[in-house]
């Protein structure tokens, strides 16, 4: 088996704890005063804490001028200090200065520290977002800055509505709000739009119409030049003159602070503190980073490593196990619009011309599909590797094969895998030397990296100097074809602004809901993207130039929380795909008390993993003389050693079991709510950092995928024209039928000739649904002269106890899921032809089983398309699966009636005067004769719904109809090849 999907890229970057493992030494005694002052008297803690939690350092200061707490806040005290002394010598995470990041080369093995490391500090993302609200309430602040019309802004009646995260809220869409959304369409001074509105609108004072603006700017509508994402002091301080003097002096205290070497900053982070009037004892609203000074270099093989355990994978990656709610909103696109349709997202989004958003992002996240199959193996898997000593699940091409998918679709075998991913371990090796020689360990961490390559050390890009090695490897995604552009938004919650200071890596950006040029070179209008769909999945093109949009997002900030809807979509059409990379996935088994280690090659997946149980769950939530005791029997009863790493979502730090402090910490962990697990700790004797002096360290991996053919060139892109819709009372009408579903077939049969006599012949045509309740839609071509009769029938119904309720609807034809508006009337003649030649058939059944009776009716329409070699069609599309044995079953049965070229010949004997609708069915030869070398999408659509007129909505019951249909298409095509 070949494992060569992904190749490395760079560059590598490295991410080290603040301090070795062994820094800090066990303490002597329980005494949790004496426990503070040993932790507090290290000046690197110390300042970590500082930064971190002014709450913690405010409670250090003043125990060192011997104001002691009262014994229980004193032991949370030590507590508190002694994670944070875990997290600075076990996590190699950056946060604060308790973990720094460097780059890496590619070359023999190196790890040199040269320094204490350097600071980097900004002012807090939240703090500045609040003064600058404050601040923009200011007439003057307001004159001196640009506005632009928001484009998350849509009309709706006469109302302007802006979506915010909770909720939408609207202005009154009058005259001056109309003329403002016109005129600052591209960026204008605020104070010439001020100026041209008093002019437009004598009538008004210059006061109304600056209240009229600044209620725009303050609510959203108006985005200004200094509220964004990346606003610099700088930037700010030439708008607000009033607060120059206070933010030069927060600028320069914050340099002063960043020339400190980490331990000996304390004094210049209080300077920065009073240079913000920041009130004591609270949070510092400063973000620092830090700089590992270090020189690192990495065997290829490492990167050798990490590819081909993503590539295998890749491999075994199940369909839609990611991002589920974008499989039934690509499901949704293709019958509202069909595959060759291109729609413009503004459009698409929006709920009444389009789809609206994927439920999900109203709902709730939907689950991944389940796979009884897949965890079948992985449960047997789990327990065979459960009951070795090792406690060890190796993964290798046997085991790899067994959880292969054996069952694609045609779109899930044609996926390509994601285009780019960043993976991150913990890289174990006792030396340099071992490291050279290939003794090393990838371990997956509880961050294991992100389906962007650069997203994990975006934020981190000018610290490190690769600003622009990024830059490249982002830009190397488009491969000359792709179109990757930069997503810019403002996320819902402004602590959040931290992590998203990343630099403009791309030349093409995507702004969503945040001030922008438009007219600067590089942008791309969101709402003018086009959307399709593909085997892959669905995909964005830009108008302007053709070319497919890669959406990239250089950061780690959850869109599916704090992204607005657009960028939300955007991210997930350019990542959801009918397959995604997924890695390693327990199916289910996550609740185990104890799950073995999973290995590929070097690389460790999972490591052994343990949750407390309910014993022991228990026993943190009673007296704390029974802990001991009560871990003691939960670690024999799993075998579990004594250091572990505690790991809470994507943070963990190490823990010695035999340590009567950290014993106390994991009780008051399994006391909270907040799920977390044990993992083993690979170090915890030391071993595997010898090559990192001693320090956890993580290693990112960028990995990029280079398709073996270049893909074709993409047609001009064509935006597809709005969708039809009829009204009640128009020229069709839509009738949705709600009865019990047991007595669809004796509406259909039994009553609805009736009116179908009553009306006269004219075009009709139904199909079976459920929204949840079960019901008929009747869809008759005429206007309101069919109502009374269709009134009539269905009070009838009514009374005779067979219908719930008639309720009319808006007619919106699926035009792009039949081929196109040329092909639909021709397609809605189809249509007609198969409802009749459904009741015909539900009235005689001809004593043939349901399956059946399926692919003949199937086999009859694909021959009425035309004179075409729908075997070989049927061979391509129709994947063998499961369904099969319905064909091996059947088969006598179906090749007696099933007789490409001539079914309806054949089943002239069962069903008299049903094959005559088919004979000469003129209509469906000239809708095979439109549909270009009868393009899948259209008859698999056409298939689908006549299953639904003849069986209803059964999904195994129409595969296995699929697969009697493929088994004699199969039969066909070998019998060809032998009579050659």
């Amino acid at each position: 088996m070949l494992y060569d999907h992904y190749e490395g890229a760079g560059p590598l970057f490295v991410r080290m704890a603040g301090a070795p493992r062994t820094r800090y030494a066990r303490p002597e005694t329980a005494d949790p005063l004496a426990r503070i002052r040993t932790l507090a008297a290290d000046p690197l803690l110390r300042e970590a804490v500082h930064v971190a939690s002014g709450s913690l350092a405010d409670t250090l200061d003043r125990i060192d001028a011997g104001d002691v707490p009262n014994p229980k806040n004193l032991a949370g005290t030590a507590l508190s200090l002694t994670r944070y002394a875990l997290r600075h010598s076990g996590r190699p995470t950056p946060f604060g200065l308790f973990a720094g990041v460097t780059t890496a080369l590619t070359g023999p093995a190196r790890a040199t520290l040269t320094g204490p490391g350097r600071k980097a500090a900004r002012i807090d993302g939240a703090w500045l977002d609040g003064r600058i609200r404050e601040w923009l309430r200011l007439p003057g602040v307001r004159r001196r800055i640009d506005v632009v019309v928001n484009d998350l802004c849509r009309t709706r009646g006469d109302r302007l509505l802006l979506p915010t995260e909770r909720k939408e809220i609207s202005v009154r869409r009058n005259a001056l709000v109309t003329w403002v959304c016109r005129a600052a369409v591209a960026p204008v001074p605020y104070s010439r739009l001020l100026e041209r509105a008093s002019a437009a609108f004598p009538q008004l004072s210059d006061e109304r119409v600056d209240t009229v603006l600044a209620q725009l700017v303050r609510h959203g509508f108006l985005l200004t030049s200094i509220d964004q994402p990346g606003t610099t002091l700088d930037r700010v301080e030439a708008a607000v003159p009033e607060a120059a003097g206070q933010l030069r002096a927060v600028r320069e205290a914050l340099r002063a602070y960043e020339r400190t070497a980490p331990g000996e900053g304390g004094d210049a982070l209080r300077r920065v503190l009073d240079a913000v009037s920041a009130a004591p004892g609270t949070s510092p609203p400063v973000q620092v980073d830090l700089g590992t000074d270090a020189e690192v270099s990495l065997p290829p093989a490492v990167v050798e490593e990490a590819r081909t355990y993503a590539s295998a994978m890749w491999t075994v990656s199940p369909p839609w196990a990611a991002l589920p709610h974008m499989r039934d909103y690509r499901d949704a696109f293709i019958d509202r619009y069909g595959v060759t349709a291109q729609i413009p997202l503004g459009e698409l989004v929006d709920p009444h011309r389009g789809l609206g958003y994927p439920s999900a992002y109203r709902d709730g996240a939907l689950p991944g599909p389940a796979d009884a199959a897949r965890r079948k193996v992985i449960a047997e898997l789990t327990q065979e590797a459960l009951s070795t000593a090792g406690g060890e699940l190796r993964l290798d091409g046997a085991t790899l094969a067994l959880l292969s998918v054996p069952e694609l679709t045609e779109d899930e075998r044609r996926a390509m895998p994601p285009h780019s991913l960043e993976l991150c371990f913990q890289l174990l090796a006792d030396s340099a030397g071992a490291l050279d020689r290939g003794e090393f360990r990838l371990v997956a961490g509880p961050h294991t990296g992100s389906w962007t390559a650069g997203a994990t050390a975006g934020r981190f890009a000018e610290l490190t100097g690769a600003t622009d090695a990024l830059a490249g490897l982002l830009g190397g995604l488009d491969d000359g074809h792709y179109l990757p552009a930069q997503v810019l938004f403002r996320p819902h919650d402004p602590r959040t602004l931290n992590p998203m200071r990343v630099p403009r890596l791309l030349p093409h950006r995507i702004p969503v809901g945040v001030y922008d040029d438009r007219e600067e070179p590089g942008h791309l209008d969101w709402r003018a993207l086009l959307v399709g769909v593909d085997a892959s999945g669905m995909r964005l093109t830009d108008p302007a130039s053709g070319r497919p949009v890669l959406p990239v997002v250089p950061h780690l900030v959850n869109p599916h929380k704090l992204a607005p809807s657009p960028a939300r979509l955007l991210i997930d059409i350019g990542t959801a795909r009918t397959r995604v990379w997924t890695g390693w996935d327990w199916y289910g088994l996550e609740d185990l008390p104890a799950l073995p280690r999973v290995t590929f090659g070097r690389v460790t997946l999972c490591p052994r993993r343990w949750k407390p149980d309910r014993h022991l769950r228990a026993a943190a939530a009673s007296e704390p003389s029974g802990w001991d005791d009560a871990l003691t029997a939960w670690r024999d009863r799993y075998h579990v050693p004594g250091h572990v790493q505690l790991v809470r979502e994507d943070r963990g730090f190490g823990l010695d079991l035999t340590d009567p402090w950290h014993r106390t910490v994991l009780r008051q962990e399994v006391r909270t709510d907040a799920p977390f697990v044990l993992v083993e700790d690979p170090t915890a004797d030391g071993s595997g950092l010898g090559w990192s002096h001693g320090h956890r360290t993580e290693v990112l991996i960028p990995l990029v995928h280079r398709p073996r053919t270049a893909p074709p060139p993409s047609p001009p892109p064509v935006p597809s024209p709005p969708g039809t819709r009829h009204l009640p009372g128009e020229d069709w009408i839509y009738a949705k039928l709600y009865a019990a579903e047991d007595v669809h077939d004796e509406l259909l049969t039994a009553h609805l000739p009736r009116l179908l006599d009553a009306v006269g012949t004219r075009p009709w045509f139904f199909l079976r649904y459920r929204d949840p309740d079960p019901h008929l839609r009747l869809r008759l071509h005429g206007g309101p002269e069919l109502l009374p009769e269709l009134a009539r029938w269905a009070r009838s119904l009514q009374d005779a106890g067979l219908l719930r309720t008639l309720a009319l609807d808006t007619y919106v034809p699926e035009t792009g899921r039949y081929g196109g508006p040329d092909a639909l009337p021709l397609a809605e003649r189809v249509f007609h032809l198969d409802s009749r030649s459904a009741l015909e058939l539900l009235r005689s059944r001809a004593d043939l089983p349901d399956e059946v009776l399926a692919a003949a009716h199937h086999a009859v329409l694909l021959e009425s398309l035309g004179d075409w070699d729908w075997c070989a069609w049927a061979d391509r599309v129709f994947a063998k699966g499961p369904a099969h044995t319905a064909f091996q079953r059947h088969r006598a049965l179906a090749r007696e009636i099933i007789r490409p070229g001539r079914t309806a010949e054949a089943l002239a004997g069962r069903l008299p005067g049903w094959t005559d609708l088919w004979t000469d069915a003129k209509e469906a030869r000239a809708y095979g004769d439109l549909l270009r070398d009868h393009d899948a999408n259209p008859l698999l659509a056409l298939l689908h719904m006549q299953h639904n007129r003849l069986l209803g909505i059964n999904l195994e019951r129409e595969e296995r109809g699929y697969a009697i249909l493929r088994g004699i298409a199969r039969e066909e095509l070998g019998r060809r090849r032998h009579a050659r």
